[in-house]
Protein backbone atom coordinates (compact mmCIF):
# COMPACT_ATOMS: atom_id res chain seq x y z
CA UNK A 1 0.00 0.00 0.00
CA UNK A 2 1.29 3.17 -0.82
CA UNK A 3 1.03 5.45 2.16
CA UNK A 4 2.22 8.87 0.32
CA UNK A 5 -0.21 11.60 0.67
CA UNK A 6 1.40 14.25 -1.23
CA UNK A 7 -0.94 13.80 -4.28
CA UNK A 8 -3.70 13.05 -2.04
CA UNK A 9 -3.77 16.57 -0.10
CA UNK A 10 -3.35 18.02 -3.68
CA UNK A 11 -6.23 16.77 -5.64
CA UNK A 12 -8.49 16.22 -2.34
CA UNK A 13 -11.91 17.54 -2.36
CA UNK A 14 -13.24 19.73 0.61
CA UNK A 15 -15.26 17.47 3.05
CA UNK A 16 -13.96 19.91 6.12
CA UNK A 17 -16.19 22.17 6.98
CA UNK A 18 -13.52 24.77 8.13
CA UNK A 19 -12.05 24.59 4.93
CA UNK A 20 -12.75 27.57 1.65
CA UNK A 21 -12.14 27.07 -1.61
CA UNK A 22 -10.41 29.68 -3.73
CA UNK A 23 -11.84 31.46 -5.98
CA UNK A 24 -10.27 33.33 -9.51
CA UNK A 25 -10.05 36.70 -7.93
CA UNK A 26 -8.67 35.39 -5.06
CA UNK A 27 -5.93 33.62 -6.71
CA UNK A 28 -4.78 35.92 -8.99
CA UNK A 29 -4.23 38.33 -6.29
CA UNK A 30 -2.57 35.53 -4.28
CA UNK A 31 -0.41 35.23 -7.21
CA UNK A 32 0.27 38.93 -7.23
CA UNK A 33 1.67 38.94 -3.54
CA UNK A 34 3.73 36.24 -4.78
CA UNK A 35 5.75 38.00 -7.21
CA UNK A 36 6.60 40.67 -4.60
CA UNK A 37 7.76 37.73 -2.15
CA UNK A 38 9.72 36.43 -4.81
CA UNK A 39 10.84 39.46 -6.46
CA UNK A 40 12.66 40.47 -2.98
CA UNK A 41 14.10 36.79 -2.47
CA UNK A 42 15.88 37.49 -5.89
CA UNK A 43 17.36 40.79 -4.47
CA UNK A 44 18.47 39.02 -1.93
CA UNK A 45 20.05 36.37 -3.65
CA UNK A 46 21.79 38.63 -6.35
CA UNK A 47 23.14 40.49 -4.02
CA UNK A 48 24.88 37.95 -1.75
CA UNK A 49 25.52 35.32 -4.60
CA UNK A 50 23.49 33.05 -3.76
CA UNK A 51 22.12 30.39 -5.69
CA UNK A 52 18.63 28.76 -6.39
CA UNK A 53 16.13 27.37 -8.81
CA UNK A 54 12.75 27.38 -9.39
CA UNK A 55 11.22 24.43 -7.84
CA UNK A 56 8.27 21.81 -9.14
CA UNK A 57 5.26 23.00 -10.55
CA UNK A 58 6.64 26.76 -10.68
CA UNK A 59 9.68 25.40 -12.84
CA UNK A 60 7.11 23.95 -14.71
CA UNK A 61 5.10 27.48 -14.99
CA UNK A 62 8.04 29.16 -16.11
CA UNK A 63 8.73 26.32 -19.00
CA UNK A 64 4.83 25.87 -20.20
CA UNK A 65 3.35 29.24 -19.37
CA UNK A 66 6.24 31.86 -18.86
CA UNK A 67 4.65 32.32 -15.73
CA UNK A 68 2.32 30.59 -12.79
CA UNK A 69 0.58 27.78 -13.94
CA UNK A 70 -2.92 29.44 -14.66
CA UNK A 71 -4.55 27.88 -11.77
CA UNK A 72 -1.93 27.61 -9.54
CA UNK A 73 -1.55 29.11 -5.93
CA UNK A 74 2.02 28.65 -4.80
CA UNK A 75 5.37 29.39 -6.16
CA UNK A 76 8.45 26.85 -4.69
CA UNK A 77 12.63 27.55 -5.24
CA UNK A 78 14.98 24.74 -4.16
CA UNK A 79 18.55 26.74 -2.51
CA UNK A 80 21.64 24.31 -2.10
CA UNK A 81 22.11 23.83 1.73
CA UNK A 82 25.42 26.23 1.78
CA UNK A 83 23.66 28.85 0.06
CA UNK A 84 20.29 28.34 2.55
CA UNK A 85 22.33 28.94 5.66
CA UNK A 86 24.06 32.00 4.33
CA UNK A 87 20.56 33.25 3.17
CA UNK A 88 19.17 32.68 6.50
CA UNK A 89 21.14 35.12 7.89
CA UNK A 90 20.96 38.05 5.68
CA UNK A 91 17.74 38.19 4.41
CA UNK A 92 16.38 38.60 8.15
CA UNK A 93 18.64 41.63 8.11
CA UNK A 94 17.57 42.55 4.78
CA UNK A 95 13.85 42.49 5.20
CA UNK A 96 12.30 41.50 8.78
CA UNK A 97 10.33 44.33 8.77
CA UNK A 98 8.37 42.79 5.86
CA UNK A 99 8.81 38.79 5.98
CA UNK A 100 8.87 35.84 8.38
CA UNK A 101 11.45 33.29 7.90
CA UNK A 102 10.23 29.80 8.94
CA UNK A 103 12.75 27.35 8.96
CA UNK A 104 12.68 23.90 10.34
CA UNK A 105 15.63 24.96 12.86
CA UNK A 106 14.75 27.56 14.45
CA UNK A 107 10.67 27.87 14.26
CA UNK A 108 9.14 26.03 17.31
CA UNK A 109 6.68 23.50 16.44
CA UNK A 110 6.93 24.20 12.64
CA UNK A 111 6.31 20.49 11.60
CA UNK A 112 7.86 20.89 8.59
CA UNK A 113 11.40 20.05 7.34
CA UNK A 114 11.69 23.01 4.28
CA UNK A 115 12.53 27.02 5.15
CA UNK A 116 9.37 28.96 4.51
CA UNK A 117 9.16 33.09 4.04
CA UNK A 118 5.96 34.50 4.66
CA UNK A 119 5.20 38.57 4.13
CA UNK A 120 3.59 40.21 7.44
CA UNK A 121 0.71 42.18 6.99
CA UNK A 122 -1.50 39.31 4.67
CA UNK A 123 -3.09 35.96 6.03
CA UNK A 124 -2.74 32.94 4.06
CA UNK A 125 -3.60 29.80 6.57
CA UNK A 126 -3.12 26.23 5.07
CA UNK A 127 -4.24 23.09 6.86
CA UNK A 128 -0.43 23.00 7.88
CA UNK A 129 -0.93 26.02 9.72
CA UNK A 130 -3.54 24.65 12.38
CA UNK A 131 -1.83 26.12 15.33
CA UNK A 132 -0.10 29.11 13.32
CA UNK A 133 -2.43 32.15 14.12
CA UNK A 134 0.11 34.56 14.38
CA UNK A 135 2.53 34.77 11.45
CA UNK A 136 0.53 32.64 8.89
CA UNK A 137 1.45 35.16 5.88
CA UNK A 138 1.38 34.42 2.43
CA UNK A 139 4.14 32.30 1.54
CA UNK A 140 7.26 31.23 -0.72
CA UNK A 141 8.42 27.72 -0.02
CA UNK A 142 11.56 26.77 0.37
CA UNK A 143 13.12 23.52 -0.43
CA UNK A 144 16.88 22.59 0.66
CA UNK A 145 18.90 20.74 -2.03
CA UNK A 146 21.63 18.87 -0.25
CA UNK A 147 24.61 16.93 -0.55
CA UNK A 148 24.78 13.41 -0.78
CA UNK A 149 27.42 10.83 -0.89
CA UNK A 150 29.70 10.04 -3.90
CA UNK A 151 29.79 5.99 -2.77
CA UNK A 152 26.81 4.27 -3.51
CA UNK A 153 26.13 2.51 -0.19
CA UNK A 154 27.21 5.89 1.55
CA UNK A 155 24.26 7.27 -0.73
CA UNK A 156 21.76 4.72 0.02
CA UNK A 157 21.85 4.84 4.19
CA UNK A 158 21.67 8.42 3.87
CA UNK A 159 18.53 8.31 1.97
CA UNK A 160 17.00 5.19 3.73
CA UNK A 161 17.79 7.45 6.84
CA UNK A 162 16.18 10.37 5.61
CA UNK A 163 12.89 8.32 3.95
CA UNK A 164 12.22 6.66 7.39
CA UNK A 165 12.36 9.84 9.56
CA UNK A 166 10.81 11.82 6.54
CA UNK A 167 7.87 9.29 7.01
CA UNK A 168 7.72 8.96 10.72
CA UNK A 169 7.30 13.18 10.73
CA UNK A 170 4.42 12.75 8.70
CA UNK A 171 2.99 9.76 11.10
CA UNK A 172 3.43 12.41 13.76
CA UNK A 173 2.06 15.20 11.93
CA UNK A 174 -0.86 13.43 11.26
CA UNK A 175 -1.50 11.97 14.92
CA UNK A 176 -1.49 15.83 15.91
CA UNK A 177 -4.07 16.67 13.80
CA UNK A 178 -5.97 13.55 13.63
CA UNK A 179 -9.49 14.83 14.00
CA UNK A 180 -8.77 17.83 10.96
CA UNK A 181 -6.92 15.62 8.81
CA UNK A 182 -10.00 12.91 9.07
CA UNK A 183 -12.76 14.62 8.79
CA UNK A 184 -11.25 15.61 5.26
CA UNK A 185 -10.96 12.08 3.73
CA UNK A 186 -14.12 11.13 5.92
CA UNK A 187 -16.24 10.87 2.34
CA UNK A 188 -13.02 8.60 0.81
CA UNK A 189 -12.64 5.13 1.65
CA UNK A 190 -9.06 4.79 0.03
CA UNK A 191 -7.65 7.91 1.42
CA UNK A 192 -9.97 7.57 5.16
CA UNK A 193 -7.87 4.31 5.23
CA UNK A 194 -4.06 5.60 4.39
CA UNK A 195 -4.66 8.62 6.90
CA UNK A 196 -5.96 6.07 9.75
CA UNK A 197 -2.38 4.04 9.28
CA UNK A 198 -0.41 6.84 9.18
CA UNK A 199 -2.08 8.34 12.64
CA UNK A 200 -1.51 5.30 14.30
CA UNK A 201 1.88 4.96 13.61
CA UNK A 202 1.83 8.66 14.81
CA UNK A 203 0.62 7.57 17.75
CA UNK A 204 3.20 4.76 18.09
CA UNK A 205 5.89 7.59 17.70
CA UNK A 206 4.39 10.35 20.04
CA UNK A 207 6.23 10.04 22.67
CA UNK A 208 8.81 11.93 20.81
CA UNK A 209 7.74 15.60 19.90
CA UNK A 210 7.26 17.00 16.12
CA UNK A 211 9.96 19.26 16.78
CA UNK A 212 12.43 16.64 17.88
CA UNK A 213 11.43 14.75 14.96
CA UNK A 214 11.48 17.28 12.61
CA UNK A 215 15.48 18.31 14.05
CA UNK A 216 16.40 14.88 13.53
CA UNK A 217 15.33 14.59 10.05
CA UNK A 218 16.90 17.69 9.28
CA UNK A 219 20.68 16.67 10.52
CA UNK A 220 20.18 13.42 8.77
CA UNK A 221 19.60 15.69 5.32
CA UNK A 222 22.44 17.51 5.81
CA UNK A 223 25.05 14.56 7.30
CA UNK A 224 27.07 14.98 3.97
CA UNK A 225 29.31 17.82 4.08
CA UNK A 226 30.80 17.76 0.48
CA UNK A 227 29.77 20.63 -0.88
CA UNK A 228 31.35 19.44 -4.49
CA UNK A 229 29.72 15.90 -4.46
CA UNK A 230 28.38 14.74 -7.62
CA UNK A 231 25.01 14.12 -6.25
CA UNK A 232 22.55 16.17 -4.89
CA UNK A 233 18.94 15.62 -3.42
CA UNK A 234 15.83 17.62 -2.66
CA UNK A 235 14.91 14.91 0.04
CA UNK A 236 11.70 17.01 1.44
CA UNK A 237 10.43 17.19 -2.13
CA UNK A 238 7.38 15.31 -3.48
CA UNK A 239 9.41 12.48 -4.67
CA UNK A 240 11.66 11.78 -1.57
CA UNK A 241 15.35 11.21 -1.61
CA UNK A 242 15.74 8.87 -4.28
CA UNK A 243 13.15 10.07 -6.95
CA UNK A 244 14.73 13.62 -6.31
CA UNK A 245 17.77 12.80 -6.70
CA UNK A 246 20.02 14.81 -8.92
CA UNK A 247 23.78 15.20 -10.55
CA UNK A 248 25.00 18.46 -9.30
CA UNK A 249 26.05 20.03 -12.11
CA UNK A 250 22.87 19.74 -14.55
CA UNK A 251 20.59 20.34 -11.42
CA UNK A 252 22.42 23.51 -9.23
CA UNK A 253 23.79 24.62 -12.24
CA UNK A 254 20.76 27.18 -13.80
CA UNK A 255 20.04 29.60 -16.87
CA UNK A 256 16.92 32.38 -16.29
CA UNK A 257 13.41 32.73 -17.76
CA UNK A 258 10.74 34.48 -18.59
CA UNK A 259 8.71 34.68 -15.33
CA UNK A 260 4.97 36.80 -15.84
CA UNK A 261 6.41 39.39 -18.25
CA UNK A 262 10.37 39.57 -19.57
CA UNK A 263 11.12 42.15 -16.88
CA UNK A 264 11.21 39.64 -14.42
CA UNK A 265 13.75 36.78 -15.01
CA UNK A 266 14.15 33.48 -12.82
CA UNK A 267 16.38 30.68 -12.49
CA UNK A 268 15.47 27.65 -13.77
CA UNK A 269 17.99 24.31 -13.55
CA UNK A 270 20.05 24.19 -16.82
CA UNK A 271 18.82 20.89 -17.62
CA UNK A 272 15.20 21.74 -17.16
CA UNK A 273 13.75 19.38 -19.60
CA UNK A 274 14.58 16.29 -17.88
CA UNK A 275 14.01 17.21 -14.43
CA UNK A 276 10.22 18.29 -15.77
CA UNK A 277 9.99 15.23 -17.38
CA UNK A 278 11.07 13.20 -14.83
CA UNK A 279 9.02 15.07 -12.72
CA UNK A 280 5.55 15.60 -14.45
CA UNK A 281 6.01 13.26 -17.20
CA UNK A 282 4.56 14.82 -21.14
CA UNK A 283 5.00 17.88 -19.18
CA UNK A 284 4.03 20.45 -21.75
CA UNK A 285 0.49 18.80 -21.73
CA UNK A 286 -2.34 20.96 -20.35
CA UNK A 287 -4.19 18.41 -17.66
CA UNK A 288 -7.79 18.40 -17.63
CA UNK A 289 -9.41 20.57 -15.49
CA UNK A 290 -10.70 17.48 -13.28
CA UNK A 291 -7.27 16.37 -12.61
CA UNK A 292 -5.78 19.68 -11.32
CA UNK A 293 -4.41 20.98 -7.96
CA UNK A 294 -7.20 22.12 -5.59
CA UNK A 295 -7.13 25.32 -3.94
CA UNK A 296 -8.52 25.26 -0.36
CA UNK A 297 -7.84 27.26 2.98
CA UNK A 298 -8.69 28.41 6.69
CA UNK A 299 -8.27 31.88 5.85
CA UNK A 300 -6.86 34.34 3.50
CA UNK A 301 -6.54 37.97 3.75
CA UNK A 302 -4.37 40.07 0.92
Amino acid sequence: MNLSTVSTFKTLQNNNSKLKKMNNNQLKKLQQTLLGIIDDIDYVCKKYNLTYNLGGGSALGAIRHNGFIPWDDDLDINMPRKDYQKFCEVFEDEFSEKYWLHTPEKTKDYGLSFARVRKKGTIFRSREDLNNTEEAGVYIDLFIIENTYNLAIMRYIHGILSLMFGFLLSCRNFYKNKKFYLEMVKDNKKANKVFKIKTFIGFLVSWMSVDKINHTWNNINKMCKNNESKYVSVPVGRKHFFGELYERDKFCKTILHEFEGKNRMLPVCIEYDAYLKHMYGDYMKIPKEEDRETHIFLELEL
